[in-house]
């Protein structure tokens, strides 16, 4: 094994990142799969009465397959971009934590889940609202920390065709398979509602002092990816995404749109001074500026937001969309 991983780490940019990064996804998908394992084999001998059960054509099979599809990508360093040194490591360090984090959350999802734990989707003839532990996090954990597993693994690869393929692929996926849960939950708590409007579906709620913490940290790795001008086009997908990450994480709803807001920002000045002229890299100066004003105030983008309640540039191409359906129904 170790000689074909030795083998396998001669086409990586970096042998020793792919070497540290490929031993890490290998164990700790090894302990994903033995939790899944455990929880077939309970779902099995200690059945809990049903009120409810429907398939869903998404399942723990589909999910594990989609999984598969991304080790002959790092294992074979498909899709791997090349990073310069500090950011290369930069995303592998934040990779590594993010994937530990993620296994370890998905553990304490399914302890916290006990025995209402399913492959399809089962709504328990005793079946409790589940708000506290890894549910404080997220309203669907086990699917929230898979998805950051996979995107985690994508970061220390250094691969963005398999982060592409999470995003694109796995992720409406899995969104759609969480969205059918929950309308049979709503129904048997409608308490659920309340908890639908204070924690996020898919990612890590971020709020109080650790919402400022990682928007800290975040602020200052783009500062000095800035000022020492190491920003290519692989560096600045990795920024985009942690800012999207971040932009359906935070709370409150205005913080979280300013940080989606900036990673438009940061896709069009990137690839403007990527592709037109480095001065628009200069932009990078304002929106990091901006990060740095909002740890404690309302920046442009909050402000936008407490108007519009969101951005007034889709707003109005949605009122313009409505106006012509109106007209063409009339």
């Amino acid at each position: 094994m170790i000689t074909l991983l030795l083998r396998a780490s001669e086409h990586a940019h970096n042998p020793t990142l792919f070497l540290a990064g490929i031993i890490l996804v290998y164990v700790t998908g090894v302990i994903l799969l033995a939790a899944v394992v455990w929880k077939f084999y309970e779902h099995h001998y200690a059945p809990q009465a049903l009120e409810k059960q429907r398939p869903h054509f998404f399942s723990t099979r589909e999910m594990l397959l989609l999984v598969l599809l991304l080790f002959p990508c790092w294992i074979k360093s498909f899709g791997q971009v090349s990073l310069p040194k500090a950011p290369g490591y930069f995303f592998f360090a934040l990779g590594s934590i993010g994937l530990l984090f993620a296994t370890g959350w998905h553990l304490w999802a399914k302890f916290n889940i006990g025995r209402l734990w399913s492959d399809g989707i089962e709504i328990k003839q005793t079946h409790p609202l589940r708000t506290t532990g890894a549910y404080a996090l997220a309203r669907h954990p086990m699917y929230a920390s898979l998805l950051l597993w996979c995107w985690c693994g994508s970061l220390i690869m250094a691969n963005a065709l398999t982060l592409l393929f999470v995003s694109v692929v796995f992720l409406p996926l899995m969104i759609r398979r969480a969205k059918a849960e929950e309308q049979d939950l709503v129904q048997k708590n409608p308490d659920y509602l309340l908890y639908q409007n204070n924690v996020r579906r898919m990612t890590v709620t971020l709020r109080g002092g650790w919402s400022v913490a990682v928007r800290l940290v975040l602020s200052l790795a783009l500062f000095y990816f800035t000022v020492m001008h190491q920003i290519t086009l692989a560096v600045l997908g990795g920024l985009v995404f942690i800012h999207l990450y971040l932009g359906y994480s935070l709370q409150p709803e205005k913080t979280a749109f300013s940080y989606r807001s900036k990673s438009g920002m940061m896709t069009v000045f990137g690839l403007l001074g990527l592709y037109v002229h480095p001065a628009f890299f200069y932009f990078f100066y304002v929106i990091v500026a901006m990060c740095l004003y909002g740890l404690k105030w309302n920046c442009p983008c909050m402000w936008v937001y407490e108007k519009y309640h969101g951005c007034p540039c889709f707003l109005l191409l949605k009122k313009l969309h409505s106006t012509c359906s109106v007209e063409q129904k009339g």
